[in-house]
């Protein structure tokens, strides 16, 4: 176990005892657990240590020693730990709040584009989605996306649906093209359903396509030719209006599609929701991971505006007894 930081860096709660301490205890409480310091060999001194440090052993003045108990011994660091773990959720809000005026002057800062280049290739997967991010904040009008690969990944997920609710809030316009595969994936479904229902229009194309995505067709971010971790961006007019093309062209080939989530992955959810049952053992009972239930019942969440598992099963339930939306 890590030792918790404090303000700055030093450690607040003890370290456990690593193996050859515990050998040690073992080998102590063996002995009756009473023992004077000379008892203990010099190469079992750091071990040692390691007790008095956890407090699993105590040296009085005469160098007389004994054993604490463990459960006495946990209890107090849970105690401690809990302590720190309050202090440090209380302070979770402090970067927002500590760095809102220098946000607020990024906000309204004129900021030129990436200029000499109108062309700029970011390799690293963290400072693509920086910049992504940047955009789909700044974006007032239309979103444009080729997503290949058949299902999303299930940890985007559930982010998807707060993201889709708040571009459409924002009246921006959505159009998005995937391959086949996202039709039988029961998340990427669920996701698909629910953006469509908040006005997004989401079809697909049984073709091979690079990931793209358009803001304001002013920004082209185009995934790199070997993999998905880099990206270019591009801002020159002329070839962002060559990518928009492109996208139109490969959206009149697409197929639309009536989004709703495969019957045969969701049709025994809503009974085990209303059951109470966990998300772990909701994936047992149907024999998936749970990391894909967690991202499905996500998005149905969302769908559904569901504030708890129970209530969830019951609407997707009173659902699938009415008539499908168009």
């Amino acid at each position: 176990m890590s030792p918790v930081p404090g303000d700055g860096g030093e450690a607040v709660a003890p370290l456990l005892p690593d193996g050859q301490a515990r050998e040690l205890y073992l080998t102590l409480l063996a002995q009756s657990g009473l023992f004077r310091i000379e008892d203990v060999s010099p190469d079992q001194l750091l071990a040692f240590e390691q007790l008095l440090a956890a407090g699993l052993a105590v040296r009085e003045h005469n160098d007389m020693c004994w054993l604490v108990n463990p459960r006495t011994v946990a209890t107090r660091l849970s105690a401690e730990l809990r302590t720190v773990g309050l202090e440090l959720f209380a302070r979770a809000q402090e970067p927002s709040a500590a760095l809102a005026d220098l946000a607020q002057a990024y906000d309204s800062a004129s900021r030129p584009s990436i200029a000499p280049n109108v062309v700029q290739r970011l390799d690293e997967p963290e400072h693509v989605q920086q910049r992504v991010d940047q955009l789909a904040l700044a974006c007032e009008r239309e979103i444009l996306s080729m997503q290949p690969g058949g299902a999303r990944p299930a940890e985007f997920l559930p982010y998807l649906g707060p993201a889709v609710r708040d571009w459409r809030e924002r009246g921006i316009a959505l159009r998005t093209i995937y391959q086949p595969g996202a039709r039988s994936d029961p998340g990427t479904a669920a996701y698909a359903a629910y953006a469509t229902g908040l006005g997004a229009r989401i079809r697909v194309l049984e073709e091979d396509f690079r990931r793209v995505l358009v803001f304001d067709r002013t920004t082209a971010v185009v995934a790199a030719h070997n993999d998905d971790l880099g990206a270019s961006f591009i801002e020159d007019p002329v070839l962002v209006e060559l990518v928009v093309a492109g996208f139109e062209r490969d959206w009149v080939r697409a197929e639309p599609v009536r989004w709703e989530p495969p019957a045969d992955a969701a049709g025994p959810l809503p009974a085990l929701l209303v059951q109470g049952l966990t998300q772990r053992a909701i994936a047992t009972r149907l024999g998936l991971s749970e990391r894909t239930v967690a991202a499905q019942i996500a998005a149905l969440r969302e769908k559904y505006d569901a504030e708890t598992l129970f209530q969830l099963g019951w609407l997707m339930h009173a659902d699938s007894q009415s008539p499908s939306r168009d």
